[in-house]
């Protein structure tokens, strides 16, 4: 519940009223309160207390020029809304200002810290209101406009001060003194004679979580879709690098991010098993390799595949917002450095502990839509949160730029280091950490005032410390156009890209030195996740072996399962290793459907032979398969020669068997690529070997033999009474009757 008017007014006693009802009868607006900001001090060592919303809320949306200028008014432009239940009116806005400089990085970070409700700044109310709205109903907003003088405020010392906007008004208690509505940020005057410019680099992160389905498209396309359009996190990172214009703006980029936009524009298709090479000698259905012919499947036994249908109304949407930006990106890339992440966006410190191959790979991928656009690009790690370890930095060759957090350590962190001959860009925590309460913290103007402030504490006549600021991981630009518009204001800043950085002066530290947290060691992947990308990977490259004709899917499939060990994967590891096994399943039931048929039963008359087997290839791309067979060693079968099946087809080969020993053999035949490595699909037979034993055979060829010489025996005698004469006969009776027919 909103608290009211009376509520306010109790917290601010509290908090010190004295203070304020001090600075609303300041003398002079000239005058400026110490004793706000040694308060706020002093407060910001202590932990910020919650506390109940303002009935008003303020809210800044610009201040031009972001920096103290040397003559001429503050432009403030914000919001005031009535979050309150009951209707405020005369509701009178008022700038502050802070009455002492925070001249450190330390007050800098400490400030932050200060509670919405203490009191950090003097209000200027000589002048009267600088805006003012009779009205406010619940819920209603004033969009207001203050125009302050040089002449009103004056600063008594270099550095970085409060700034703000004050709302008084008249609710449900009559007017006081303290304000019902706040808003602040940080002011920074450098005079007009200061020396010294800061060499400073925006670094704009293009990190993202990318998660497959199991077929190899986006999932989750409406989120993306979000965070593409107008008004989405990736959509005004881009908005504001190409808002640096001729500035120099650094891009982080994972590769895996820009290749998965692009399959969104090109309507998010799963990953593809068609030809990618021309037909050449490649099989159709009928023709090959194969000893016998191979045959069609009819549609009767095998379900054809899915044919390719229109997108949908969804889909095609999805598929412009991405195309749209692409196309921005690649014009906000011209002439800006491009440092690019391993692949995938892995993580680093994971990898060089389970599997630093794997980081290598993928470091060395650049993707395909950075090669299509031919960016000059520059290998690069670096963490969201900025930590990396000693192992994972020792990974990085000498061309690739370390970019690591100041908080890795002491307190006067350098720029630029030199650390058992790696060169690592050192980031500001501070500038990412954004402005103080009340408000967005990471609102574009927070960040925008905290980066200019902390520019002003590095600047020295000669030798200011560079500046390199990461833009916040997941932070998205609720006004990008006006963020390096503002910084020109500064004439001390020097907008410049971290290469030139990098090859500035550099302070030498040893590895161990660096602070590594123990949360940051508890965060980082584990072995399992790793373990899964192998094996995604291996059965991407046996699918490839398994296809004659398409030599990419498993460098899509390697694509895809590098961003399953990404950083943002450590935010859910039990749904990135149930994304990889899914799609390692998919690509399993491809290579099952190669089929390997084998006979009921073999059995051999003799020590060799052949048998048949059957292949069935019932996918719709041509495929080379080996058949290979196993068994005890009572018998020798050789895999067959590499057979080119076509699409839903089989064929039928013949493997020659020799037997060692006679009896029955348990055999085993698999199917596998043209590598050997298995597909999964498998059948068993038993062989039988009747080979005749050699006493048997030896029995049979002497009685063969002595078969043959009686034969010849009787040939001879034959031929040698070939003349003799023949007797003749008796003299028989007339009356004589044959012995056939007499009758007993």
């Amino acid at each position: 519940m909103v608290r009211s008017s009376l509520h306010v007014r109790a917290l601010g006693a509290a908090m010190g009223v004295a203070t304020c009802l001090a600075a609303a009868s300041a003398p002079t607006p000239a005058t400026a309160s110490t004793t706000a900001t040694t308060a706020a001090s002093t407060a910001a060592v202590q932990p910020s207390t919650a506390v109940e919303p303002e009935p008003l809320t303020v809210t800044l949306d610009d201040i031009s020029p972001a920096v103290v200028p040397w003559r001429g008014p503050i432009e403030i432009t914000g919001t005031v809304t009535n979050s309150d239940t009951e209707t405020w009116s005369t509701v009178n806005l008022y700038p502050f200002v802070g009455g002492e400089a925070l001249t450190t990085p330390a007050e800098l970070e400490a400030a932050t810290e200060v509670p919405a409700s203490e009191e950090v700044g003097q209000r200027l109310t000589d002048s009267g209101p600088y805006d003012s709205v009779p009205e406010l109903a619940p819920g209603e907003s004033y969009r207001f406009t203050i125009s302050l003088p040089r002449t009103d405020y004056r600063l008594p010392s270099r550095g970085v001060y409060w700034f703000g906007v004050h709302a008084l008004g008249e609710g449900p208690q009559p007017r006081d003194l303290i304000a019902e509505g706040r808003a602040r940020t940080f002011l920074t005057f450098v005079p007009r004679n200061a020396k010294g410019s800061v060499d400073t680099a925006v670094v704009v992160p293009l990190r993202r979580l990318v998660s497959y389905a199991a077929d190899g498209s986006l999932a989750q396309v409406d989120a993306w879709v979000r965070t593409l359009e107008d008004g989405g996190r990736l959509h005004g990172l881009v908005e504001l690098g190409a808002a640096a214009g001729p500035a120099p703006v650094t891009w982080l980029v994972d590769p895996a991010l820009l290749d998965a936009v692009r399959r969104l524009s090109l309507g998010n298709p799963p990953r593809s098993l068609a030809p990618t090479q021309p037909p050449g000698e490649a099989v159709e259905p009928g023709d090959g390799e194969s000893p016998t012919p191979t045959e069609t499947i009819s549609p009767e036994q095998e379900q054809p595949a899915d044919e390719e249908q229109e997108l949908s109304p969804e889909l095609a949407e999805a598929a412009q917002v991405a195309s749209d930006w692409l196309e921005d990106l690649r014009e906000a890339l011209a002439g800006d450095q491009v440092l690019t992440l391993p692949y995938g966006d892995v993580d680093v410190s994971a990898a060089a502990d389970y599997d630093p191959d794997l980081l290598e790979l993928a470091a060395r991928r650049t993707g395909a839509v950075l090669a299509s656009w031919d960016v000059t690009t520059s290998p690069a790690f670096g963490s969201p949160g900025g930590y990396l370890d000693r192992a994972g930095i020792e990974l990085a060759d000498p061309a690739t730029t370390v970019l690591v957090t100041d908080r890795m350590f002491g307190a006067d962190p350098p720029a630029v280091v030199t650390a058992d001959q790696h060169r690592l860009v050192v980031t500001s925590s501070g500038a990412a950490a954004g402005g103080p309460l009340p408000g967005p913290r990471l609102s574009a103007l927070s960040l925008r005032q905290r980066l200019l402030a902390e520019a002003a504490l590095r600047l020295r006549p000669v030798g200011s410390r560079p500046l390199v600021m990461m833009v916040p991981d997941q932070w998205s630009p609720d006004q990008p156009n006006d963020f390096f518009a503002a910084l020109e204001d500064a004439d001390w800043v020097d907008l410049t890209d971290v290469g030139k950085i990098a090859d500035g002066p550099a302070q030498t530290a040893e590895l161990d030195e660096l602070k590594y947290p123990d949360r940051q060691t508890a965060r980082a992947l584990g072995p399992t996740l790793f373990t899964a990308v192998r094996r995604l990977v291996a059965a991407g490259e046996t699918l490839q072996n398994l296809l004659t004709r398409n030599d990419q899917v498993a460098g899509v499939v390697l694509d895809q399962a590098l961003s399953g060990v990404s950083y943002s994967a450590r935010l859910s590891p039990q749904a990135a290793q149930s994304s990889l096994t899914r799609s390692t399943r998919w690509i399993d039931t491809r290579l099952e459907a190669v089929e390997i048929d084998a006979p009921p039963g073999v059995t051999l008359s003799g020590g060799t032979g052949k048998l048949a087997a059957t292949i069935t290839n019932t996918l719709d791309e041509p495929v080379t398969v080996v058949v290979s067979a196993t068994s005890d060693t009572g018998i020798v079968i050789r895999n067959s020669e590499p057979q080119q099946l076509g699409p839903r087809s089989r064929t039928t080969i013949l493997l020659p068997v020799r037997t060692r020993r006679q009896g029955v053999h348990e055999v085993t035949l698999r199917a596998l690529d043209a590598d050997g490595n298995p597909l999964g699909s498998a059948d068993s037979f038993p062989i039988r070997s009747a080979q005749v034993s050699k006493v048997i055979w030896v029995v049979m060829a002497t009685g063969a033999g002595i078969l043959f010489v009686a034969i010849a025996f009787r040939l001879v005698r034959r031929f040698r009474r070939r003349h003799d004469p023949e007797p003749e006969a008796p003299d028989a009776p007339h009356d004589a009757v044959p012995d056939a027919e007499r009758v007993p």
